[in-house]
């Protein structure tokens, strides 16, 4: 197990580069960290936000990163590629990067897996598609939520977007034009977190009322139901082979779960607070946890 200590406040998101050599945290000091995972070493620190970072996700190639506020603002930071970015430790790898302000904070972000879009859910419960060849001009999805857009992803084929809210619903939209198809699930308590399964069939949600819900994308039926968080779940994310669902939420805990057996494997709690975000690596080897103290646990998942 490693712990990275830096931030000056709560870890708030995380995201590793494709190739699982960089890892990308977002927190309360209104900083983003880049952090070699070869060393266990921060690598560079990225300011420029003035409020939280909210968000933060890579693009599919490595080279973009982008950070989201509730400075209501997204940046997106060019890196070179991410070889690159490992081996040369001036500062010249990161440019400048672009910012586009928006309307309201900004709670979640997704790249499609195409490269092509960057979907962005608001504070006023919109949902923005931004092509990344012509970010001047956005695209807001036609039927809104009508609370904070609080988690955002796209399947991993990127032919659906879901997006949770406050309003305690699941949308669900075509991952290119954003055409709704409706409400796909509704929660007793805000949705805070999504993911979908890797064969893009399942889609699992949870948020303030505790209950992992995963559900069928094609039928819109829920198939499992997992219970034994005691706060609000944070955080979703699918194994690569789409057995296991790992869970982080405010009781202190990251959650794994069978999901063949809808039953609860281990419980892990380090003492790091709340546990509001977590990211699996690429490989499927490792996996990261952002806690309240500010730190960031690396763990083996075997």
């Amino acid at each position: 197990m490693l712990i990275l200590r830096g931030h000056q406040g709560p870890v708030r998101c995380l995201a590793y580069s494709p190739d699982g050599g960089i890892l990308a945290s977002g927190s309360d000091d209104k900083t983003v960290k880049l952090w070699r995972l070869d060393s266990g070493c921060e690598y560079r620190t990225l300011t420029g936000h003035e409020d939280w970072v909210r968000a933060v996700a890579f693009s599919a190639d490595g080279r973009t990163l982008a950070s989201g506020s509730w400075d209501d603002t997204v940046r997106l930071w060019g890196l070179r590629r991410e070889s690159q970015l490992l081996r040369d430790a001036r500062c010249k790898r990161i440019k400048r990067p672009h910012r586009f302000q928006d309307h309201g904070g900004i709670w979640a972000l997704a790249f499609s897996p195409d490269k092509t879009s960057l979907a962005v859910g608001h504070t006023d419960g919109r949902v923005s598609l931004y092509w990344i060849r012509d970010l001047d001009n956005p695209r807001d999805l036609e039927m809104v939520h009508t609370g904070p857009v609080n988690a955002v992803a796209f399947s991993p084929n990127g032919m659906f977007l879901a997006t949770g809210s406050h309003d305690r619903t699941v949308r669900l939209w075509s991952g290119d034009w954003g055409k709704g198809f409706g409400r796909l699930i509704t929660h007793k308590d805000w949705v805070r977190c999504l993911a979908f399964s890797p064969n893009n069939e399942l889609a699992a949600s949870a948020g303030d009322d505790t209950i992992i819900r995963i559900n069928e994308v094609g039928s819109r039926k829920e198939r499992i139901r997992l219970e034994g968080h005691a706060a609000s779940v944070r955080q979703l994310v699918f194994s690569s082979d789409g057995r296991t669902l790992f869970s982080a939420g405010w009781d202190e805990t990251v959650r794994v779960w069978d999901v063949t057996t809808s039953c609860q494997r281990v419980a892990f709690n380090w003492q790091i607070g709340r546990v509001h975000c977590m990211a699996l690596a690429p490989d499927g080897m490792t996996a990261a946890a952002g806690g309240h103290d500010g730190s960031i646990v690396i763990w083996d998942v075997e």
